[in-house]
């Protein structure tokens, strides 16, 4: 009989953040260049200081192995979600039944992945739906987050953050499936407004994007897209816009008008049209990286739930705005929805710099594929590290899509 062992407190949400957050140190972080599973073990080594070379090495070639039990049982409605834990090397896997969770146990047996089973009461479905209907605002407590709402694996529970003058008296009243939070005031900033030049032989996820007239380049290119009319779109982040009309472009050439975007809550996403004819032929799929052939790689997927992102999961950034010919440096998943930020995904181990604001985080797999997880939205006060930050924030592409963008599909190179 498979051994179950119950959620801790949902504090522990709040305890996860900290800890991952002090551990995670000031710097550039490590980068997607010729060799993935360098790039992995690095990004573990940076937020986990402690973890040792054989776990790191471990938990970065075991990444494939894991992500293959979200196919085989991700889509069931009794999946709770799951988080890795690089140090022990177990990969936690919540589910509403025991059949669910002892299948789990036996398909990480044979991919040679070590899963800790988590009976739990609510499905990320419900999670998700929970979390959502908080996000409305039509309650004193939705109100009082001002959408920074999150989700907590660990504990199966929503987070609401609040001022801390009100968590007494909202938590009183706080269904049981919300921990009421007080909220941490995280200090972030947009990451726009500063100046680089990349190529504009086709649109890479990471090239700059230029405002109004060539040369006022203000955020970087996240991914390209296609509507079911073969209509192209580029995403960028949506703190980026200047209004809807307005043209936009990347080195020498125009991309086309603002046609969209939104700034709120877990949303920070715009979608330029693409009316240029240098552009719009183009297969799309790519990302700029300066260290491969061409200066470019391809993107081989998109994540299809937000319960396919893990907090464990090494991620890098398709963005480097202080650095033209600069690398595409990598962190870890901290946070699938952080309630201290908006509900957004959080890195730990890299502090994203202005300019880097739309650019597209991918998450990079032991075979060397990357799979589109979202936009660049925001970071920590500073640049790299300057001011003491470590982590980066970004809208994940599956929020982006059902809220936002539904009839847009992300280009890609399988």
């Amino acid at each position: 009989m498979t051994r179950f062992r119950a959620f801790a407190t949902a504090g522990m949400a709040v305890a996860l953040l900290a800890s991952t957050a002090g551990s995670a140190v000031a710097a550039d972080g490590t980068a997607d260049q010729k060799d993935p599973l360098d790039a992995a073990i690095s990004a573990y080594q940076r937020v986990y200081p402690r973890i040792s070379l054989d776990a790191a090495t471990r938990a970065a070639s075991q990444q494939d192995a894991r992500k293959s039990l979200y196919e085989a049982i991700g889509t069931d409605k009794s999946f709770g979600g799951a988080y890795f834990d690089p140090p022990t090397g177990i990969l936690h896997i919540a589910a509403t039944d025991e059949a669910t969770a002892e299948r789990a146990v036996e398909l990480g047996k044979q991919q040679g992945v070590e899963v800790e089973p988590q009976l739990v009461k609510r499905s990320y479905e419900e999670l998700m739906g929970i979390a959502n209907s908080l996000r409305s605002g039509e309650t004193a407590l939705g109100k009082a987050t001002r959408g920074n709402v999150g989700i907590s694996v660990q504990s199966n529970q929503v987070i609401a953050a609040v001022p801390a003058s009100q968590v007494e008296t909202l938590a009183k009243s706080a269904p049981d499936d919300v921990q009421v939070v007080a909220d941490p005031g995280v200090k972030t900033e947009e990451d726009a407004c500063t100046s680089r030049a990349f190529c504009d032989t086709t649109i890479h996820a990471g090239n700059m994007l230029w405002r109004g007239f060539a040369g006022n380049n203000v955020c970087s290119v996240g991914f390209t897209a296609r509507d079911a009319s073969n209509q192209r779109y580029v995403y960028t982040a949506g703190h980026c816009s200047g209004g809807n009309g307005v043209t936009w472009g990347t080195g020498c050439q125009t991309i086309g008008p603002m046609q969209s975007s939104v700034n709120f809550s877990f949303l920070d996403a715009s979608i330029i049209r693409v009316t240029n004819g240098w552009f719009t032929g183009d297969r799309g799929g790519e990302a700029y990286n300066e260290f491969f052939s061409g200066r470019t790689v391809n993107v081989n997927g998109v994540a299809p739930t937000m319960s396919y992102i893990w907090a464990g999961d090494t991620v890098c950034l398709a963005a480097n705005f202080t650095q033209p010919n600069g690398a595409n440096f990598c962190g870890v998943v901290g946070s699938v929805m952080d309630f201290s930020v908006r509900g957004m995904t959080r890195v730990d181990g890299f502090d994203a710099c202005p300019g880097d604001s739309g650019g597209g985080w991918y998450w990079l797999t032991p075979s060397g594929r990357r799979i589109a997880y979202g936009m660049h939205s925001r970071s920590d006060t500073g640049c790299h590290g300057d001011q003491g930050g470590s982590h980066s924030w970004f809208s994940a592409l599956p929020l982006v899509k059902a809220f936002f963008t539904p009839g847009l599909n992300v280009e890609v190179r399988p």
